[in-house]
């Protein structure tokens, strides 16, 4: 009756050591992480929360975005593991970044997802200009443990199966300051902890390179056609008729917003073709379990469009785990968010291996119609610019998630200027693409060498670290 399950045998006095809240689930209570644990101590590993560490829960106030004269509000999705994306950013008035003053970030500040998906996934905060963090996170700071060290400890095999093995919650996963305290550390000396630093500014300065390319493309895109002054109108009261009511089948006073109206006619003119002339939208579904001579997959959610491409080398998973239906996505495709707080998580898929790709139905799949029509690289940095998120941003529909009908996609003006001029543009995001691989790399070894400083020893893990630079 039990075979091929996993039976773990405790002693009483074994399950009530850090375990205040009387905790029985499998995770937590997972031979995996006992394991990791008890090898982590053999070694000479402390308990975290015995280095007296703050851990800060930012507080929450009722609040909105600003467009612009804002301060950077740090979110939950701008933490990626051991990187922190600074594309996707928005913005809280200044009288709101005073009211949450206790919330604002330090440069260096360890930063964790405290709840969802993502719940554990941390990063080292690099950043130097004002920014206040969202409740979702957690700041930590440390006198004893350098943060760059960590930061990566905590990314690595042994630190994130002591995070998500301690996570609790279903529909919600959450990470509480209890469990990062009892998380168990090993110390090793400062060439090993100097070593991860050198990895995490370098790989600083080629996000900081890359993020500056693509910023710097958006606006140059917008001086191209003229708008980089462009205004979104504010009326106080505004009228359609019942024609435009009926054809859109929306009622909504938001679908109407002046500022989209404005958008979509200011591009129009500047437009011979929508994006539905040049690109199809791909609603290729993919069922898990109807086919059974695929055994893994790579699987890419909304936060993998983080960063303006998927990664060809995320870790595949066994396809038997995925329980929803995704889309097929391949090489070359466009994926674009559909959902509010995403709409600029637009990414580009590259090539990879012979493991098929799916991704989320949340995504609407672009594949170009014909060659050269317009490359996917400068159609990603159209749709990220101003106005066409504008349109995104009032044609949503919903409560819950609201999101917008691809439709509203497919019929977006394409200046002729971008079709025109799109070989810099494509080679800006290239570019891009290349400095986000290579600052990947740096901290990808960091991590490897703090493994294997773990598995082996810490002369080991040097010269590990001296190969890869």
């Amino acid at each position: 009756m039990l075979e091929g399950l996993e039976i773990s045998v405790i002693y009483f006095l074994e399950f009530s050591l850090e375990n205040s809240f009387i905790r029985l689930d499998s995770e937590y209570q997972s031979k995996e992480r006992k394991a990791v644990i008890n090898y982590l101590r053999s070694v000479g590993a402390a308990r975290f929360g015995d280095s007296n560490p703050e851990i800060m829960h930012p507080q929450e106030i009722v609040r909105s975005y600003v467009e612009s004269d804002g301060v950077w509000f740090f979110r939950a999705q701008n933490i990626r593991p051991m990187i922190i994306d600074q594309v996707n950013q928005v913005f809280v008035s200044k009288k709101d970044a005073c009211l949450l003053s206790k919330n604002e970030l330090r440069h260096g500040d360890v930063v964790i997802t405290r709840t969802g998906a993502n719940a554990g996934d941390c990063a080292l905060f690099t950043a130097k200009e004002q920014t206040i963090a969202s409740s979702h996170t957690f700041i930590v700071r440390s006198s004893y443990w350098p943060h760059s060290y960590l930061t990566t400890f905590l990314n690595s095999r042994f630190g994130r199966i002591q995070i998500i093995n301690s996570r609790y919650g279903a529909a919600q996963p959450e990470v509480a300051p209890y469990y990062l305290r009892n998380i168990w550390i090993p110390p090793f000396s400062n060439a090993l902890y100097e070593k991860v630093e050198h990895c995490f500014v370098a790989s600083s300065e080629q996000i900081k390179f890359a993020t500056e390319c693509l910023t710097k493309a958006e606006s140059t895109l917008l001086d191209a056609l003229g708008l980089n002054h462009w205004q979104p109108p504010e009326a106080l009261h505004y009228e359609r008729n019942s024609r435009d009511v009926f054809a859109a089948g929306r009622l909504d006073a938001e679908y109407f917003h002046p500022a989209k109206s404005r958008a979509i006619a200011d591009l129009s003119a500047l437009s011979d073709y929508t994006v539905g002339d040049l690109f199809k939208s791909i609603r290729d579904l993919w069922q898990p379990g109807d086919d059974i001579s695929i055994d893994w997959v790579r699987n890419y959610d909304l936060t993998d469009a983080l960063n303006p491409f998927l990664e060809a080398a995320k870790e595949p998973v066994e396809s038997g785990t995925i329980a929803s239906t995704k889309k097929r996505i391949a090489p070359g495709d466009l994926v674009v968010s559909r959902l509010r707080s995403y709409l600029r998580e637009i990414a580009l898929v590259q090539s990879a291996d012979h493991i098929p790709m799916v991704a989320s139905t949340e995504f609407i799949v672009l594949r170009s119609k014909a060659v050269q029509a317009l490359p996917v690289e400068a159609l990603l940095i159209y749709l990220r610019s101003l106005l066409p998120q504008i349109i995104f941003k009032w044609s949503q529909d919903g409560s819950n998630h609201p999101r917008f009908n691809e439709k509203e996609l497919l019929r977006l003006p394409v200046p002729r200027i971008l079709i025109n001029n799109s070989d810099k543009y494509v080679k800006v995001i290239r570019a891009m693409i290349d400095e986000r691989k290579k600052a990947a790399k740096l901290l990808t070894a960091a991590k490897r060498a703090v493994e294997i400083a773990i598995e082996s020893d810490e002369h080991t893990a040097l010269a590990y670290l001296e190969l890869q630079h």
